[in-house]
């Protein structure tokens, strides 16, 4: 269901068992943003999502007037120079960085689509369930694997470990990076950076000219190697979770 100013979530509906929705505006005043959620209250939603522009002092202030928590700080980072442009010809193929073919994800595919997620606002909101944090990260990477959401799913393999795995897919006519993470045993040798950079190959072999990324403004480390790799930031958005009773 979706109206002018908001729209009923039915894949987080269905997966979490309550009702969810999403505001669609990125600005609104007190007035109206208490009207949407008196109409939402009334329909039974209990979890709203509003993505709201940083910029806007008056969003701002309603959001916390009626008790909204800020979950996360999204970071839309794009590359503006076209990816053909990128020299990207001069980074030598890694073997490490294989395609990965299995319909089903394995225990360490799983492990890594959960720390991709540990500082999303389904794992910062103290009131979201862990085991429904788990359960989404779980689908993720399986409806990744599976085709549904992902074109690509590259993992770096080492000592025969997955060590590193990253998402491809498209938004907005650009190629969208999804999940992107490295395990703790590995990290600090610039497995991240190797995957991002075969993200940026993968997206000129299939004819994108830009890739883009939506992360956290909390995730630093992810945000530096984003700014590394010729991604800028194209806009922030503070992401606002409304419980209803």
């Amino acid at each position: 269901m979706e109206n002018n100013d908001f729209t009923i979530l039915t894949f987080d509906t269905k997966l979490f068992g309550f009702k969810v929705a999403k505001i669609l505006s990125s600005r609104l005043d007190l007035e109206h943003l208490q009207s949407i959620l008196h109409t939402l209250r009334e329909q039974g939603v209990k979890l709203v999502y509003w993505a709201s522009d940083h910029t806007d002092e008056k969003s701002q202030k309603a959001a916390c007037k009626v008790g909204g928590f800020l979950a996360d700080m999204k970071v839309t980072y794009v590359t503006l120079t076209e990816l053909k442009k990128l020299h990207l010809d001069k980074f030598t193929v890694v073997p490490e960085i294989i395609e990965y073919k299995s319909l089903k994800p394995s225990q360490a595919l799983e492990k890594l689509a959960m720390e991709a997620g540990k500082y999303s606002h389904f794992k910062t909101d103290p009131q979201f369930p862990p085991l429904l944090f788990r359960k989404m990260y779980k689908k993720w990477i399986t409806n990744s694997i599976n085709g549904k959401i992902s074109k690509h799913v590259l993992v770096y393999k080492k000592n025969r470990r997955i060590a590193g795995l990253i998402t491809l897919g498209e938004k907005d006519g650009r190629g969208d990076i999804g999940l992107l993470a490295v395990d703790a045993a590995f990290r600090g040798q610039g497995i991240g950076y190797k995957l991002i950079t075969a993200a940026q190959k993968q997206f000129l072999q299939d004819n994108y000219q830009h890739s883009q990324v939506v992360t956290q403004l909390g995730n630093v480390a992810a945000c530096r190697i984003y700014e590394k790799t010729d991604y800028v930031v194209e806009k922030i958005e503070n992401f606002y979770h409304f419980w209803l009773n």
